[in-house]
Protein backbone atom coordinates (compact mmCIF):
# COMPACT_ATOMS: atom_id res chain seq x y z
CA UNK A 1 0.00 0.00 0.00
CA UNK A 2 1.42 2.97 -0.95
CA UNK A 3 1.59 6.49 1.51
CA UNK A 4 0.03 8.56 -1.93
CA UNK A 5 -1.88 7.05 -4.47
CA UNK A 6 -2.49 7.70 -8.17
CA UNK A 7 -5.70 9.98 -6.75
CA UNK A 8 -3.63 12.23 -4.25
CA UNK A 9 -5.16 10.61 -1.24
CA UNK A 10 -3.52 9.46 1.48
CA UNK A 11 -3.84 6.46 2.48
CA UNK A 12 -5.96 6.06 -0.02
CA UNK A 13 -8.85 7.82 2.15
CA UNK A 14 -8.40 11.62 2.22
CA UNK A 15 -6.95 14.10 0.04
CA UNK A 16 -3.71 15.68 0.78
CA UNK A 17 -4.55 19.41 0.32
CA UNK A 18 -7.82 18.84 2.30
CA UNK A 19 -6.32 16.95 5.34
CA UNK A 20 -3.85 20.40 5.24
CA UNK A 21 -6.79 22.76 5.71
CA UNK A 22 -8.06 20.48 8.07
CA UNK A 23 -5.05 20.63 10.28
CA UNK A 24 -5.27 24.84 9.34
CA UNK A 25 -8.78 25.22 10.62
CA UNK A 26 -7.90 22.99 13.40
CA UNK A 27 -5.29 25.07 14.54
CA UNK A 28 -7.23 28.22 14.55
CA UNK A 29 -9.92 26.44 16.44
CA UNK A 30 -7.93 25.54 19.39
CA UNK A 31 -5.57 29.08 19.24
CA UNK A 32 -9.34 30.60 19.48
CA UNK A 33 -10.40 28.60 22.20
CA UNK A 34 -7.50 29.12 23.89
CA UNK A 35 -7.48 32.69 23.37
CA UNK A 36 -11.21 33.30 24.88
CA UNK A 37 -10.69 31.05 27.77
CA UNK A 38 -7.56 32.93 28.81
CA UNK A 39 -8.29 35.51 32.00
CA UNK A 40 -6.79 39.15 31.34
CA UNK A 41 -4.22 40.68 33.05
CA UNK A 42 -5.28 42.14 35.91
CA UNK A 43 -3.96 45.34 37.44
CA UNK A 44 -2.11 45.46 40.40
CA UNK A 45 -3.86 47.96 41.84
CA UNK A 46 -5.08 51.75 42.02
CA UNK A 47 -3.33 54.40 43.65
CA UNK A 48 -3.38 58.15 44.46
CA UNK A 49 -0.82 60.08 42.20
CA UNK A 50 0.21 63.04 41.09
CA UNK A 51 1.29 63.38 37.80
CA UNK A 52 3.34 66.59 36.09
CA UNK A 53 2.57 67.68 32.95
CA UNK A 54 4.04 71.06 30.51
CA UNK A 55 1.43 73.07 28.27
CA UNK A 56 3.37 75.07 26.21
CA UNK A 57 3.01 77.83 24.05
CA UNK A 58 -0.46 78.95 25.03
CA UNK A 59 -2.09 82.26 25.18
CA UNK A 60 -3.02 84.76 28.32
CA UNK A 61 -6.76 83.67 28.42
CA UNK A 62 -5.91 80.24 28.00
CA UNK A 63 -3.06 80.68 31.33
CA UNK A 64 -6.31 82.28 32.86
CA UNK A 65 -8.36 79.67 32.38
CA UNK A 66 -6.46 76.57 33.98
CA UNK A 67 -7.63 76.91 37.61
CA UNK A 68 -6.01 75.31 40.62
CA UNK A 69 -8.80 72.74 42.08
CA UNK A 70 -10.43 72.34 38.78
CA UNK A 71 -11.25 68.83 37.95
CA UNK A 72 -9.80 67.61 34.40
CA UNK A 73 -10.84 65.36 31.98
CA UNK A 74 -9.76 63.28 28.92
CA UNK A 75 -10.45 65.27 25.36
CA UNK A 76 -11.56 62.82 23.74
CA UNK A 77 -13.08 60.48 25.78
CA UNK A 78 -13.80 62.15 29.01
CA UNK A 79 -13.02 60.49 31.38
CA UNK A 80 -12.04 61.96 34.79
CA UNK A 81 -8.36 61.99 35.20
CA UNK A 82 -7.79 64.06 38.48
CA UNK A 83 -7.68 67.60 40.08
CA UNK A 84 -5.25 69.95 39.43
CA UNK A 85 -3.21 70.90 42.57
CA UNK A 86 -0.71 73.41 41.41
CA UNK A 87 -0.17 75.82 38.65
CA UNK A 88 3.50 77.57 37.70
CA UNK A 89 3.34 79.86 34.89
CA UNK A 90 6.70 80.36 32.88
CA UNK A 91 7.02 83.02 30.05
CA UNK A 92 7.18 80.99 26.69
CA UNK A 93 10.48 81.45 24.88
CA UNK A 94 11.79 80.94 21.82
CA UNK A 95 15.20 80.62 19.57
CA UNK A 96 16.14 83.17 18.03
CA UNK A 97 19.41 84.15 16.01
CA UNK A 98 20.98 87.84 17.17
CA UNK A 99 22.35 90.48 15.40
CA UNK A 100 25.68 89.30 15.89
CA UNK A 101 25.14 86.50 14.75
CA UNK A 102 24.90 84.40 18.00
CA UNK A 103 21.39 82.58 19.19
CA UNK A 104 19.83 82.81 22.49
CA UNK A 105 16.01 82.65 23.47
CA UNK A 106 13.50 85.46 23.55
CA UNK A 107 10.58 86.15 25.13
CA UNK A 108 7.71 85.62 23.19
CA UNK A 109 4.61 88.43 24.25
CA UNK A 110 1.47 87.15 24.99
CA UNK A 111 2.72 83.10 24.92
CA UNK A 112 3.15 81.24 28.18
CA UNK A 113 3.99 77.65 29.72
CA UNK A 114 2.00 76.22 31.88
CA UNK A 115 3.40 73.38 34.30
CA UNK A 116 0.33 72.02 36.21
CA UNK A 117 0.11 69.03 38.75
CA UNK A 118 -2.93 66.88 38.64
CA UNK A 119 -3.44 64.56 41.13
CA UNK A 120 -5.58 61.20 40.40
CA UNK A 121 -5.82 57.75 40.40
CA UNK A 122 -3.12 55.74 38.74
CA UNK A 123 -3.36 51.99 37.69
CA UNK A 124 -0.31 50.02 37.67
CA UNK A 125 0.39 47.02 35.59
CA UNK A 126 3.26 45.27 34.79
CA UNK A 127 3.84 46.53 31.28
CA UNK A 128 2.46 50.59 31.87
CA UNK A 129 0.91 53.13 33.93
CA UNK A 130 -2.93 54.02 33.30
CA UNK A 131 -3.93 57.38 34.12
CA UNK A 132 -7.39 58.72 33.22
CA UNK A 133 -8.13 55.74 31.29
CA UNK A 134 -4.79 56.37 29.07
CA UNK A 135 -1.22 55.03 29.27
CA UNK A 136 0.72 57.06 30.61
CA UNK A 137 4.54 58.06 30.26
CA UNK A 138 6.79 60.40 30.40
CA UNK A 139 7.18 62.34 27.12
CA UNK A 140 3.65 61.29 26.25
CA UNK A 141 1.44 64.18 24.86
CA UNK A 142 -2.25 64.13 26.45
CA UNK A 143 -5.34 66.54 24.71
CA UNK A 144 -7.03 67.27 28.18
CA UNK A 145 -10.06 69.65 28.75
CA UNK A 146 -11.41 71.45 32.28
CA UNK A 147 -14.63 73.02 32.67
CA UNK A 148 -13.09 76.65 30.84
CA UNK A 149 -10.36 75.14 28.90
CA UNK A 150 -8.85 72.76 26.70
CA UNK A 151 -5.32 72.13 25.58
CA UNK A 152 -2.50 69.65 25.13
CA UNK A 153 0.18 69.07 27.63
CA UNK A 154 3.52 66.61 27.74
CA UNK A 155 3.70 64.31 30.59
CA UNK A 156 7.04 65.87 32.62
CA UNK A 157 7.14 63.26 35.74
CA UNK A 158 4.42 60.75 37.67
CA UNK A 159 5.31 60.70 41.30
CA UNK A 160 3.18 57.23 43.19
CA UNK A 161 2.07 58.10 47.09
CA UNK A 162 2.76 54.75 48.86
Amino acid sequence: MKIIDKKGKLFGVINIIDLLVLILLLFAIVGGAKRLMSKPQLSEGVKKAVVTYEVSEIRTVSVENIVVGEKIYHYDKGAYIGEIVDKKVEPYKEKIEKPDGTWGFEEVPEKYNVIIKIEGDIKESPEFYSFGGEQTRVGIQYRMKTKRAAFFGTCLGIDIKE
